[in-house]
């Protein structure tokens, strides 16, 4: 087998550990409305985080920016029935279970892909050999050798 097929094939095989986890992203839908309910996930999570001595916010609080206020100014204004602005009294932002195990993905496929690159690495150092160093210069009785014999026939009528 040609090393450098074997280098390409083991470089594809790194490439595609890489980009799978980019084509398995789901296409995200937007909603007009949404009632956010906790799960018994979140309820577990939320008792395990009172227990914890890791401190966390008690509310974050968003407000929209002056840009934001005069272009909403600005449209109920231009029209009279502008769509209410909702705001949020409390955010909490925690992973969910599929963010979870996309993510354990993602460090596995980089695990994977350091282990390859490896043993790419050690293989190729295995298959490539090194020569030992060839001295091309003469030595000094070689010089000397060559001097002589040159002067001999120059001498030589």
């Amino acid at each position: 087998m040609n090393t450098k097929i074997l280098a390409i094939a083991i470089a594809l095989i790194a490439g595609t550990a890489v980009v799978s986890s980019v084509h398995a992203a789901p296409s995200i839908s937007t909603l007009q409305t949404v009632q956010v309910r906790p799960d018994a996930e979140q309820l577990a999570q939320q008792a395990w985080e009172r227990s914890s001595r890791i401190p966390t916010l008690a509310a974050v609080q968003v407000r929209p920016s002056a840009d934001q206020l005069a272009e909403i100014n600005g449209q109920a204004i231009a029209t009279s029935t502008a769509m209410p602005v909702t705001t949020l009294a409390a955010v909490e932002v925690r992973p969910s279970l599929e963010q979870k195990v996309a993510l354990a993905a993602e460090l596995q496929a980089e695990r994977y892909t350091v282990a390859l690159t490896n043993a790419a690495t050690a293989f190729a150092n295995n298959v490539i050999v090194n020569l030992p160093v060839v001295n091309v210069r003469p030595s000094q009785a070689d010089l000397q050798a060559l001097a002589l014999e040159t002067a001999s026939v120059l001498v030589r009528p």
